[in-house]
């Protein structure tokens, strides 16, 4: 296949823009990093373990016997502890209504292995098409440290692992022409968690931006289809809260630099590495993200840029889970660090010709 985009944005910076843009990378790899050692020394404990998990599965277990969802889950909830005072504690009730319709909670993790796996397939044919052939190896190889948790005990369980694999598949499927696809890819991870709602607006702006009025009609549907099932989802809820009901610490927590990088480790490769590795990798990342040409490239930046925004102040500490949802994107920026860096390189070498000098002489 003939390779195309093979420079990035970088390449067409003069001399003085691409200084500027080293700069500004240099500073924010080092907010980085002084966040990453900062946070090491105050971190301890944050994640919730298994407990959530295990939550998940007990509720998936009693509507697979046939009981109510929200009755399974206030129970649930309470006797782990949980704060259940507010409408935000009680998930949407799509991912045990899908993994308890099925026979056993392993068929579901079977078909998230599944979809995993044609996310890999798709993602390496996208990255073929803009770039070299090691570049659609190497996504791939990092996508597996993100995927690795569809088969990592009951993680499988986690709503954001299965948004973020379809988030991960709606945006390959976009890059290679399946649209419809990448809607029904956007749709489903926003029912399986709300989160998921800073793609879908992006993919939805794109379809207007594009005057693409089909796609644009599918999501109004979608979106219109979700607003009601939120309403059945509030009302259920509200039936159950009590006035004895804990409620929940606010999730405005302005974690910064250190909530993002906690969050941009939810791969396997990272997971157990120093906080100054997930610094490189983010800082890497958004690097070749921001210079990667093509199609996908946009939809892909933007995204990450939301969540990280959002991630900056919004999350308890042992949210960072939250992290699974646009884990899948960032290696599409690492693989194009290189030549990020490349381009940057030859720019700030570029001499760039006075052209009073450069202008031919006008004849008397």
């Amino acid at each position: 296949m003939q390779e195309t985009n093979l420079t990035t944005r970088y390449a067409d910076l003069s001399s003085r823009q691409a200084h500027a843009v080293v700069g500004v990378c240099l500073l924010a790899m080092c907010a980085c990093l002084t966040a990453s050692f900062v946070g090491e020394h105050r971190a301890g404990i944050l994640q919730q373990g298994g407990r959530d998990l295990q939550a998940y599965r007990n509720i998936i277990t009693r509507v697979h016997a046939g009981e109510d969802y929200y009755s399974a889950a206030g129970e649930e909830l309470r006797s782990n502890g949980y704060p259940t005072g507010s409408l935000f504690n009680w998930r949407p009730p799509a991912y045990a209504w899908l993994l308890g319709s099925l026979p056993n909670p392993t068929w579901g993790q079977v078909l998230l292995c599944g979809l995993a796996l044609i996310t890999l397939l798709l993602a390496y044919n996208v990255m073929q098409r803009d770039g070299k052939a090691w570049r659609a190896v190497a996504a791939v190889l990092l996508l597996l440290g993100v995927f690795e948790w569809c088969v990592d005990g009951d993680a499988f369980l986690s709503q954001e692992l299965w948004a973020g694999v379809l988030i991960g598949f709606s945006v390959c499927a976009y890059a290679l022409g399946y649209w419809p696809l990448g809607v029904g890819g956007g749709l489903a991870a926003l029912f399986l968690r709300e989160l998921s709602i800073p793609y879908c607006v992006i993919a939805a702006v794109f379809a207007w931006r594009e005057q693409r009025r089909k796609e644009i009609v599918l999501w109004l549907v979608g979106f219109s289809l979700y607003a009601v099932f939120l309403a059945y989802h509030a009302a259920q809820v509200s039936k159950q809260i009590t006035p004895a009901d804990r409620l929940p610490t606010g999730w405005v927590q302005f974690g910064g630099l250190f909530f993002i990088l906690r969050t941009c480790r939810m791969n396997a490769f990272l997971f157990s590495m120093p906080g100054w590795v997930s610094a490189l990798y983010l800082s890497l990342a958004l690097l070749g993200l921001i210079g990667w040409r093509g199609k996908v490239a946009g939809r892909v930046t933007l995204t990450v840029a939301a969540y990280l925004a959002a991630f900056a102040i919004v999350g308890l500490p042992f949210n960072d889970y939250w992290g699974l949802l646009y884990a899948p994107l960032l290696p599409f920026g690492l693989v194009w660090a290189p030549a990020a860096i490349h381009d940057l390189s030859r720019a700030i070498l570029r001499t760039t010709p006075d052209l009073a000098l450069a202008q031919p002489a006008r004849p008397a």
